[in-house]
C-alpha cells in the first residue's frame, strides 16, 4: 500500500513516485481553490509513512536513518519540483544531520535556500510554498536563506552555521548557486582549520559538562553525552574540515586515523544509531536520554536477552559504556594526528624524558620516552613482548600527569592487554608498579580510567573488570559500578590530602593515623566486588579479596583486614540507617559483629568515600550525624567496654540537658523543669538540642492555647523538617504518613518517640517524590494544615496515594522481604519491610501495625532510590517485648500485605 491510501498509517509504506504524484495533484488543486490544506495532509501522512518505512525495511540504525533522510529529501524535492517555478534561482541544501543523511526518526529537518542576490520579492512565495506544508506535517524545520555571499559571512562569525555547513548537500533547484557557496566554503576552510579545531573541542568540553562531564552515567544522553553521537560527529567534523574529506571517502586520508580505527568509529556510530532510532520510535518524540523505564524496550528491540548474572538492559548499558570508552578512544587519537601532522607541540613539556622518570619501582631503565609532547613507549617491539612495560608506562604517567598519553602507546596496550595472564598477575614487581600508581600520584583516579579504557586494569584485576561498564538497574546509583568506585577513590584523595578535613573530621583522623594508607586504598578499590561474587555472599566476597590484595601487596593481617572492610562496608551505614542509636544493647551488637576497632575504622572511611559519591541524595547532614554518632559510640566500646559505652550514653543526656537548659534560660524554672523532666534519655540522646529547643516552644504554645497539637514545618537542605507534637493514640504514625503522602510528598527519614506523660514527640524529613526541591512555602503551608489536622484527630478521608506524573519509582520491582530480629533490641522486637517505595507506603505500613494489638516504640526510615526499607521496634500493648509467636506471624502477614497494596502501577 503507498502513501496515497487512505488506511491506517500502520500498514503505509512510502512510494516516492506516488508521493511526488500525489503532492503534484493536492497543490493544482489547492491553486485552482478547489481545496484547502490538501498539501499538508498528503505531507503529515507521507512523513508518517516514511517513518515506519525506514524503521520496517532498515536493519541498522544508521541504515533507518540514511533511508529516512532520502525519504525526506524525495518529499522536498516533490514539493519544490510542484511548487516553484521552473528555472526559479533558488537551490535548496541539506544542512546538518539531514545533510550527512542521518535522521533518526523525530529528528529536525535543517534547510538553507540559496538565491541570487535582488530576488528578495520573488523568493517570498517559494519560501511560503515550501515551509508551510513542511510544518504542517508535524517536522520540525530550522532554516536559513541567503545568497552565497551572505552564507560565507555568516559562517565567518558563527560556529554552530559553520559546522552545520560543513555537512551541506544539494537537494534541488539552481545548482550553481550551491556550487558558488560550496567552492568559497572550501577556499574559507583551509585558512581556519586550527581555529574550528580548537573551537569545536572546546564547545564538545562545554557541551559534556552541562549533560554530565562522564561517559559513565547510568541514563546517558546518547547524543549530547560523552562518548555519544556528538563526540562522533566532532570526530567527522574536524576530519572533514581539517583535511576537505569524508571519513570513509580517501584511502590517503584515511591513514592519517588508521584503518583498523576508522572500522572502530564506524562500528561505534552504528551502534550509537540504532540505539537513537529506536529510542525515538518508542518514545514517538526526538528523546536522547536513554533512562531506566526505556533502555528494557530498546534492548529487546536491539536483541539483547536476560543472562544468569546480567539483565538485557543491563548488557545493553555495558555495550553503550564500552562505545562510549571506544569513541574517547578515538577523539584522543585524532588530537594527537592533528598536532603531529602541523608539528606542533603542548607548550613547555619537554622533549627529552625528565630525570624522575627515569627510573621507578622495577629494575633497568623504562622503556619510556617522549613523542610529540606525549608519553609513548620507547620500544613498541619490547612493549608487546613485556607486559610489565604497561605497568611502568603508567607508573611514568602518575609521576608527571602533565605530559598526555600518546595514542600509539594505548593501542598497544590495548592490543596486548590479554598478555596480561596470572603470571603476570602474580609479579611482584607489577604489583610495586600498581602500588606506586595508586598511592604516589596526584590524580590515580584518570590514571586508573584510562587503565580501563585500555583494558590493562580489568586484566591485572578480573574483579575488577567484572563491574566495569556495569550499572545498578535502578534509581539509586547514578554512575556505572567502576565510575563510582573511582569517584570514591577521588573522595578518598581528598580526605588524604586534608582538602575535605572540615566536611570529614573522623575520617581525615582515622586516615592520618592508619598504619598503612594502602590498606583503605585496597579495599576501596575492592569494595564493589561483591557484584561479581553469587549471591553477593560476604564471605566469599571476603575471600576473593583476600587473595586479590595478598599478591597486591598486603601481608596476611592487613589483607584480613582490607578484605573484611571491602566485604562488609556497608555495615556502618545499614546500622545507622535502621537502628535505634540510643540503645546500648544496639551499639554493643554492632561493635561485636565489626569485631576490632581497625575494622571501625577502615569502615567509616569507606562508608564516607562509597555514600559521598553513590547517589545523588546518598550523603547529608543527616547521614553524616548518624554515622558519627555510630562510630563514636562504638569506638567507646571497643575502648572501655560497656560501661565505656553507658558512660558515653549518659553523659550525653547529661550534655543534652545542660544545653537544653541553657536555651531555655528565658523560661521561669518551674516551667523549664516541667518541660525537661517529661523528655526522656531516648530523645536527649538522639535529638539536637536546637530540635530540642523547638519541640519546647512548640509545647509551651500548644498549652497556652490548650490545643490537642501542635506542627512547625522547616526548610533544610532542600527538605521540609516537620515537628508534631501532639497526645500519643494508636494510628498517630499512620495519620501523619497519609497527610505527607496526600501532599504528594515522600517521608525520607522519621524518629516516632513518646513523652514521659504520653505525649508524641515526631520529627519527620519529607522530600518530594520527583526528586524537586519540597522547600516552596505554598508546599510547606499546606503540608503545615494537613499535619496538624492528623495529628489532631484521624482524618475521615482517606488519603490520594496515586502515584504523580514524573515518579519513576513504579518502573522497577522490588521483591518484597520482611525480616524480623529478635535479638536486636532488649526491648523491643524489630521488623524490616523491604519493598518498591510509593507515595503511602509508610501509611500503609503504619495502618497494618495499627490495626493490631502492637505499640511502635520508634520507627527508622530508609529509602535507596526506589527500594524502601523501614525498621520498626514494636512491642506489645502493654509495651513489653513480643514473644507471642501468633502475633510474630500476624504481624509478618501484615507487613507482606501492606507492602504488596497497591504496589501494582
Amino acid at each position: 500500500m503507498n502513501v496515497s491510501a487512505r488506511g491506517p498509517a500502520e500498514h503505509a509504506t512510502f512510494d516516492q513516485a506516488a508521493v511526488a504524484a500525489e503532492l503534484a495533484d493536492a497543490i493544482a488543486e489547492e491553486r485552482a481553490g478547489r481545496q484547502h490544506g490538501a498539501v499538508s495532509t498528503v505531507m503529515r501522512r507521507a512523513v508518517v509513512a516514511a517513518r515506519l518505512d525506514a524503521m520496517k525495511h532498515a536493519d541498522r540504525g544508521d541504515r533507518i536513518a540514511a533511508r529516512l533522510s532520502r525519504s525526506m529529501a524525495a518529499l522536498i524535492k516533490a514539493v519544490f519540483s510542484s511548487a516553484a517555478p521552473k528555472n526559479a534561482d533558488i537551490c535548496i541544501c541539506a544542512v546538518g544531520g539531514f545533510g550527512r543523511g542521518e535522521l533518526a526518526p523525530f529528528s529536525d529537518i535543517d534547510l538553507l535556500f540559496l538565491h541570487k542576490a535582488g530576488e528578495d520579492a520573488a523568493l517570498r512565495p517559494i519560501l511560503d510554498a515550501m515551509l508551510y506544508p513542511l510544518w504542517d506535517s508535524g517536522l520540525k524545520v530550522g532554516h536559513g536563506v541567503h545568497t552565497p555571499k551572505s552564507a560565507l559571512d555568516l559562517v565567518k562569525d558563527d560556529m554552530i552555521a559553520r559546522t552545520a555547513y560543513l555537512d551541506m548537500k544539494f537537494l534541488c533547484g539552481a545548482k550553481p548557486l550551491f556550487e558558488k557557496f560550496d567552492d568559497a566554503f572550501r577556499k574559507f576552510r583551509k585558512r581556519t582549520a586550527s581555529q574550528f579545531v580548537a573551537a569545536k573541542l572546546a564547545e564538545q568540553g562545554e557541551r559534556q559538562e552541562a549533560v554530565g562531564a562522564t561517559r559513565y552515567l547510568a541514563e546517558p544522553n546518547i547524543k549530547e553525552g560523552k562518548g555519544g553521537l556528538r563526540d562522533v560527529q566532532t570526530i567527522r567534523w574536524i576530519y572533514n574540515y581539517v583535511y576537505d574529506g569524508a571519513i570513509g571517502n580517501s584511502v590517503e586520508i584515511d591513514k592519517i586515523l588508521g584503518a583498523g580505527n576508522v572500522r572502530a568509529l564506524v562500528k561505534a556510530e552504528r551502534f550509537l544509531w540504532s540505539v537513537r532510532a529506536h529510542l525515538h520510535d518508542l518514545r514517538g518524540r526526538a528523546d536522547e536520554q536513554l533512562t531506566f523505564d526505556i533502555q528494557p524496550a530498546v534492548a529487546e528491540r536491539l536483541g539483547y536477552a536476560d543472562r544468569r548474572d546480567m539483565s538485557a538492559a543491563e548488557r545493553l548499558m555495558r555495550h553503550y559504556f564500552v562505545t562510549a570508552v571506544e569513541t574517547g578512544r578515538l577523539t584522543r587519537i585524532l588530537c594527537a594526528r592533528l598536532e603531529e601532522e602541523s608539528t606542533k607541540r603542548l607548550p613547555r613539556l619537554p622533549g627529552r624524558l625528565p630525570k624522575k622518570l627515569q627510573s621507578d619501582e622495577a629494575p633497568g631503565k623504562p622503556n619510556i620516552r617522549i613523542r610529540g609532547g606525549r608519553l609513548d613507549f620507547d620500544s613498541a617491539a619490547r612493549a608487546r613482548r613485556t607486559p610489565r612495560d604497561f605497568f611502568r608506562y603508567f607508573r611514568a604517567f602518575s609521576k608527571n600527569p602533565k605530559i598526555d598519553f600518546h595514542p600509539d602507546a594505548l593501542a598497544l596496550i590495548a592490543d596486548h592487554a590479554t598478555d596480561v595472564t596470572s603470571d603476570v598477575r602474580k609479579d611482584p614487581v607489577a604489583a610495586a608498579l600498581f602500588k606506586g600508581i595508586l598511592e604516589s600520584n596526584d590524580n590515580p583516579v584518570r590514571t586508573l580510567r584510562v587503565m580501563t579504557e585500555t583494558g590493562l586494569l580489568s586484566k591485572y584485576v578480573p574483579a575488577y573488570g567484572d563491574i566495569v561498564g556495569r550499572i545498578q538497574y535502578g534509581l539509586y546509583r547514578q554512575y556505572t559500578l567502576d565510575e563510582q568506585l573511582l569517584r570514591a577513590i577521588s573522595v578518598y584523595r581528598d580526605i588524604r590530602t586534608g582538602k575535605l578535613a572540615d566536611e570529614h573530621p573522623v575520617s581525615t583522623r582515622v586516615v592520618k593515623t592508619a598504619a598503612n594508607p594502602y590498606v583503605i586504598t585496597l579495599a576501596l578499590f575492592l569494595h564493589e566486588t561483591a557484584w561479581t561474587v553469587k549471591g553477593k555472599s560476604p564471605l566469599e566476597c571476603e575471600k576473593l579479596i583476600g587473595r586479590i590484595v595478598r599478591r597486591l601487596g598486603l601481608d596476611r593481617e592487613e589483607a584480613a583486614l582490607a578484605a573484611w572492610g571491602a566485604a562488609n562496608h556497608l555495615l556502618l551505614v545499614r546500622t545507622a540507617e535502621r537502628r535505634d542509636l540510643t540503645e546500648a544493647h544496639t551499639i554493643a551488637r554492632f561493635a561485636e559483629a565489626v569485631g576490632s576497632i581497625d575494622r571501625l575504622n577502615l569502615m567509616v572511611v569507606l562508608s564516607t568515600c562509597h555514600l559521598r559519591v553513590v547517589g545523588r541524595y546518598s550523603w547529608d547532614e543527616v547521614i553524616r550525624r548518624q554515622l558519627t554518632e555510630l562510630y563514636d559510640a562504638a569506638a567507646a566500646w571497643f575502648e572501655g567496654g560497656e560501661d565505656a559505652l553507658q558512660a558515653r550514653l549518659e553523659n550525653r543526656v547529661r550534655l543534652a540537658h545542660e544545653e537544653a537548659r541553657t536555651r531555655l534560660a528565658d523560661w521561669s524554672d518551674n516551667e523549664r523543669d516541667a518541660f525537661l523532666a517529661q523528655l526522656t534519655d531516648e530523645m536527649l540522646r538522639c535529638v539536637d538540642s536546637e530540635i530540642i529547643v523547638r519541640f519546647a516552644y512548640l509545647a509551651r504554645a500548644a498549652a497556652e492555647d490548650r490545643a490537642d497539637a501542635a506542627v512547625t514545618v522547616t526548610p533544610r537542605d532542600g527538605d521540609l523538617e516537620c515537628i508534631i507534637y501532639a497526645d500519643d493514640r494508636p494510628g498517630l504514625l499512620a495519620d501523619v504518613a497519609g497527610a505527607v503522602a496526600n501532599a504528594g510528598l515522600s517521608v525520607r527519614s522519621v524518629q516516632a518517640m513518646t513523652t514521659a506523660d504520653g505525649r508524641a514527640f515526631d520529627i519527620f524529613a519529607v522530600q518530594s517524590a520527583d526528586d524537586a526541591p519540597a522547600d516552596d512555602p505554598l508546599l510547606a503551608r499546606r503540608l503545615h494544615e494537613a499535619l496538624l489536622t492528623a495529628a489532631r484527630a484521624t482524618p475521615k478521608k482517606q488519603p490520594n496515594l496515586k502515584r504523580r506524573l514524573g515518579d519513576r519509582r513504579q518502573i522497577f520491582h522490588v521483591e518484597p522481604a520482611v525480616r524480623i530480629e529478635q535479638e536486636a533490641s532488649q526491648d523491643a522486637v524489630v521488623f524490616e519491610a523491604e519493598g518498591l517505595d510509593r507515595p503511602g507506603l509508610l501509611y500503609d505500613i503504619a495502618s497494618a501495625l495499627g490495626a493490631l494489638d502492637v505499640s511502635i516504640a520508634s520507627a527508622h526510615v530508609a529509602t535507596y532510590g526506589e527500594r524502601a526499607v523501614d525498621a520498626f521496634y514494636l512491642t506489645d500493648a502493654r509495651g513489653e517485648k513480643i514473644t507471642d509467636r501468633r502475633l510474630l506471624t500476624k504481624i509478618e502477614k501484615a507487613l507482606y500485605g501492606a507492602l504488596d497494596a497497591g504496589a501494582a502501577p
